[in-house]
This record gives C-alpha cells, sequence and structure tokens, in this order.
C-alpha cells in the first residue's frame, strides 16, 4: 500500500511596504517563519526586488538552504523609472497596481511553493487585505515603528470627537503638550501624533489622512494587528488601563545567526569587510558610529560641521554617507581620517552587526524605529538627530522617557549644528554612566522579550501556530 503523500507546509505571503526601514524587518519576519518550518514568498515592488538582489550578488554573503523555501517576488508598482522617490505617487499607484498582482500569487501559480494559506501585509499595505479576506485566507497587519504611534493612528477618529485633534489631525487642545487615548490612560506627547512633524502643513494633513486610512484598514480587515516592538518600552499603551488589541513581536533580531554578514533584504550594498576590519582594530567602546538612515538629507554646511566635530572629538568614529550625500563632505576627509585611522566613511553599513561590535560606544542615530529598537538591543546610549514623522516620537521615548540619549538639536531648531557642539554632546554623553545603566538595563528587557519564556516571542510562536490550523 502506497504512503500517504506528506502534507504541504504552511506557506506564508510577506508584503512589505516599499523602504528600506519597511524591508528589513519583514525580512527578519519571514526569517522567522522559515525556522518554523512555513515555505515563505517576499514580495517587493520590482523597482525595490532589483535593488535587493543587486546588493545581494555584490556581497560575499550566500543564502543557502533557502532558496527553494523562500521565493523572492516582483511586482510593478506602478512608477516610471526616476518617480520612485515621490511618495504621493508611489502611495496612489501601488494601491491600484499591486492588489491584481498578488492573486495569482495567492492561488499557487506553478512556482512550486503552492496555495498561500496565510498572509502578513504591512499595515501601510492594508489596501490588500480586500483581496486576501475574499479568498478566506488567515492575515496579520504588522507595523514596524512604535506601538505609541500605531495606537495614535487606530484611535485618530475618537481623538477628533474628543476634541484633541481637528479634522486634518493637527493638534487642539492639549495640556501640558500631552494628550490621553482615554480617561483612564496614561498621559501622551504631543509627539506621539508623529504626522504633524512634516514641517509643512499641507503635508502633514495629507499624511494624517494617509495613516488614518490605513490603520483603520488594518485593524478592521486583518485578523490579528502585530507590532515590530515590546510591552516593556512602551507602557503608555501596554498597560491594563489601555485596551488594545495591538500584538507586541518584537524586537525582531533574526540576523543572530553564524555569520557576520548582512541579511538579505538591504537596497546598497553593505560594506562588510571594511566596517568589521575596522571595528576590528579600535578599543573597546571607543567607537562613535553615525548613520542617519535611507532617505534623511542634511545640508552641505550641516555635513562640514559635523565632519569637523567627528574629527575634534579625538574619537574613533564610523560614518555611514550614503552615495548621493558624499559630495557634501569636506574636500579629501574621507582620506584624512582613513589614513589616520581613526576614522572610516562608507556608503552603508552591515548596521545591526556593527552596532554589535564590541568597540562601539553610542550611536548618532536619525532616531527610525529600526535603529532606535537596535541601539536598545545592543545596549547603546544615542545622539538624537531626527528628520520627521516618527522619528521625532522616538527621540521622545530615547531621550525624555527612557532617558538613553540627548537631542543634537533643540525642540525649536535653530540652524546648524556646530563641531563644537557636536564635541560637547559625545564628551557628554559617554561620560555619563547612568544613561549607560539604564540602556543596559533596557538591552536586558529586549532580550527577556524574545527568549524562549519573552512574552514578546510567545506572541509569535502562538501567532505561527494559529497560522499553521
Amino acid at each position: 500500500m502506497a504512503a500517504s503523500a506528506a502534507p504541504a507546509p504552511p506557506h506564508v505571503l510577506i508584503l512589505p511596504y516599499p523602504a528600506q526601514g519597511h524591508v528589513i524587518p519583514f525580512m527578519e519576519l519571514a526569517h522567522r517563519f522559515l525556522d518554523r518550518g512555513f515555505d515563505v514568498t517576499f514580495v517587493n515592488t520590482k523597482y525595490n526586488h532589483d535593488r535587493v538582489m543587486a546588493a545581494a550578488d555584490a556581497a560575499t554573503t550566500t543564502f543557502t538552504g533557502l532558496s527553494s523555501r523562500l521565493r523572492l517576488v516582483a511586482v510593478a508598482d506602478g512608477i516610471d523609472a526616476g518617480g520612485h522617490e515621490n511618495l504621493v505617487l508611489l502611495n496612489a499607484a501601488i494601491q491600484v497596481d499591486i492588489p491584481p498582482q498578488l492573486e495569482p500569487l495567492l492561488d499557487g501559480d506553478g512556482e512550486g511553493l503552492g496555495k498561500v494559506t496565510c498572509v502578513v501585509v504591512d499595515v501601510a499595505m492594508s489596501f490588500a487585505l480586500d483581496v486576501v479576506k475574499r479568498r478566506g485566507i488567515t492575515s496579520a497587519a504588522l507595523w514596524p515603528a512604535s506601538a505609541a504611534v500605531l495606537s495614535a493612528m487606530v484611535n485618530a477618529r475618537k481623538l477628533i470627537r474628543d476634541g484633541v485633534i481637528d479634522d486634518d489631525g493637527a493638534p487642539l487642545n492639549l495640556k501640558n503638550n500631552s494628550f490621553h487615548l482615554t480617561e483612564s490612560t496614561p498621559p501622551m506627547d504631543a509627539t506621539f501624533l508623529a504626522w504633524n512633524y512634516m514641517g509643512n502643513p499641507e503635508a502633514e494633513r495629507m499624511v494624517f489622512h494617509y495613516l488614518d486610512s490605513i490603520a483603520q484598514t488594518a485593524a478592521t480587515k486583518a485578523d490579528y494587528l502585530l507590532c515590530n516592538t515590546f510591552a516593556d518600552i512602551e507602557p503608555s499603551v501596554f498597560t491594563d488601563a489601555t485596551p488594545t488589541n495591538i500584538i507586541p513581536i518584537g524586537p525582531l533580531r533574526t540576523w543572530r545567526r553564524p555569520t557576520r554578514h548582512a541579511p538579505l533584504g538591504h537596497f546598497w550594498h553593505t560594506e562588510d569587510a571594511t566596517c568589521m576590519s575596522f571595528l576590528d582594530t579600535q578599543p573597546r567602546g571607543s567607537v562613535v558610529y553615525v548613520a542617519f538612515g535611507s532617505i534623511s538629507i542634511m545640508t552641505a554646511e550641516q555635513v562640514h560641521e559635523l565632519a569637523l566635530g567627528l574629527q575634534a572629538s579625538g574619537r574613533p568614529f564610523l560614518w555611514v554617507v550614503r552615495p548621493e550625500q558624499a559630495g557634501k563632505l569636506p574636500v579629501e576627509f574621507a582620506d584624512d581620517v582613513d589614513g589616520s585611522k581613526k576614522g572610516k566613511v562608507v556608503g552603508w553599513a552591515p548596521q545591526e552587526q556593527v552596532l554589535g561590535h564590541p568597540s562601539v560606544g553610542c550611536f548618532v542615530t536619525h532616531c527610525g524605529w529600526n535603529s532606535t529598537l537596535e541601539g536598545i538591543r545592543n545596549g547603546l546610549p544615542m545622539l538624537c538627530w531626527p528628520y520627521f514623522l516618527d522619528q521625532v516620537t522616538n527621540q521622545t521615548y530615547i531621550c525624555d522617557i527612557w532617558k538613553v540619549g540627548l537631542r543634537v538639536a533643540s525642540a525649536e531648531g535653530g540652524g546648524v549644528v556646530t563641531k563644537q557642539r557636536m564635541v560637547e554632546l559625545l564628551d557628554g554623553l559617554l561620560e555619563d554612566e547612568s544613561v549607560k545603566e539604564r540602556v543596559l538595563k533596557l538591552k536586558k528587557m529586549a532580550e527577556t522579550n524574545m527568549s524562549e519564556e519573552g512574552a514578546s516571542l510567545k506572541n509569535l510562536n502562538i501567532l505561527m501556530e494559529n497560522f499553521k490550523r
């Protein structure tokens, strides 16, 4: 009698928003699913898929053992070449162009992995949930930023009814620059209304309505609402007095595998060997790591002052300057610091590996949520230099609530941050033992949450078990 065929493994389709800060945590989640026996279809826009594959081809990393179970798929985003930096056009186009392309992927298109049995979409891609629900497929929506901002987004219409914000999201009646989601919840800082930090009222209005739309769709149409966070660091959201359906499953950190190479998913080639060999030669806890994410922009004058400040500090530094920003550096700066063996400028870095290196002592950051969690997970004090949106929220967390960092610029702005100011800030941060003690406590909390008995890992395991049913 012939043996019956083994049942097909569960198959998850993962759809991140087309931005570097979204693709990385979603790829980390994909590896978690692979670890638990799932097949994974990972969907990028063709523009980003090509960048990911080019960066992977340029790296020395080989992704063995995954090719048959991890399928990387490209879908058209409806944007012409050269238009991908216009987020208004991109957000409009993907809502029209991507859903029809998901249908054959969900149904199994003959590529070997079969029908999709569960789906995780970015909250910012929640428009795709209609296609998923029509097929009766279990779904989750993941927000790769803080739960506080997600909670404010989900509750935006209540905040309008309560007179906290107007119909376009602008703050109205804030007391002590704070608000309450409900009468019984702790106060939340005004910066948690992240859409109000664009520097342009019209842009803030548009962003508010976009965030409100995607949050309402995710909250009402996904079976699970997930967040890459852990409850201990966001007490204003995860308290007994704050009923929430947000499930914390972070901090995701699947890069911790037996390799020094960056995980698949980067848009740029990471200069692994250059970064790690430089760090290997520096004293423990001495290096200032400087990185401002994938889209932050500085004026040439500010880049110049920062460069001089890093040199004047006398501390070794590793500075990520994206290729399109490199022309703003002082003439021969990179060669000078390279020759001195005290500094290194690279185009892109394997950030988690860098932050985990014992020679790194602090992190000068734009305060993106991924960077914020990576700083915490590695127990590093932070200098905060946010650009917009929830980066300002995260600065509030780092400097005012967790007290593990300092602001580079004042709340009022005030122009260029001078080299002297940079030296003062670095000295103040690295010489403050209380900051180091507090961030090490957060590091321990993060590790606990993703340990076998940790709350976040338990939440993730429960989700996967439910997805297998």
